[in-house]
């Protein structure tokens, strides 16, 4: 398990923890620990890689909740699909990435998060660079990478929620030296780090109130 809290709380001023760990196998133990309503999210899941991802997903959720004391943590979902972690007596921002073999995790008792994780070395097309920019963006992250692009976009819509309904051509991400931004309003906007973790890029957006 990769804690890699410091470093992203240092970037966001935000008081969270983060996770970056390999798929776990499926084993009695880590199943018996899921509560009544992940038990029967897991069943429902007949494939094996989406069992592992939501196992090890769940099993690190736990164990990051039990640093704020939080002996019995349960991931719910809202009715839009969005997870949040309930604890002894108050409920959690969560926010969950997959890529092909890892889980990366965010979790925070007082701010709304969002989390993505791609693989650097990860093939994509030409054509989904300009599939994916805002008309207004191109010039300033010309030589952002797609695949990294493709995270901090992916890491604001799922901080912004609402059932994930939002194109990546619809967001607008600005960059202030070493961070990035998308404007929400007069008042507020979302802040995403971004940075690579040997072979990954990861990004985390959470909302920021301008000064």
């Amino acid at each position: 398990m990769r804690d890699i809290s410091q470093q992203i709380n240092e970037q966001l001023s935000l008081q969270g923890q983060f996770v970056l760990e390999r798929l776990r196998s499926v084993t009695n133990s880590a199943v018996s620990l899921l509560s009544e309503t992940e038990l029967e999210e897991f069943h429902s899941f007949s494939n094996k890689t989406r069992q592992q991802e939501f196992i090890t997903s769940r099993v690190l959720l736990k164990k990051m909740a039990r640093k704020w004391n939080e002996e019995e943590f349960s991931v719910q979902k809202d009715k839009l699909g969005q997870p949040y972690g309930v604890g002894h007596s108050r409920r959690y921002y969560i926010s969950i990435a997959h890529s092909k073999d890892k889980v990366f995790c965010g979790i925070s008792p007082n701010r709304a998060v969002g989390v993505d994780l791609e693989p650097i070395a990860r093939e994509v097309s030409a054509r989904l660079r300009s599939r994916i920019l805002h008309p207004e963006e191109s010039e300033g992250l010309a030589e952002l990478e797609t695949i990294r692009l493709w995270t901090i976009k992916e890491a604001f819509i799922k901080l912004r929620g609402q059932g994930l309904r939002l194109n990546m051509n619809q967001v607008r991400v600005q960059s202030e030296e070493d961070a990035y931004f998308v404007e929400i309003n007069n008042d507020k906007r979302a802040k995403i780090c971004s940075f690579r973790s040997e072979n990954d890029w990861l990004a985390i957006a959470h909302y920021q109130t301008k000064k």
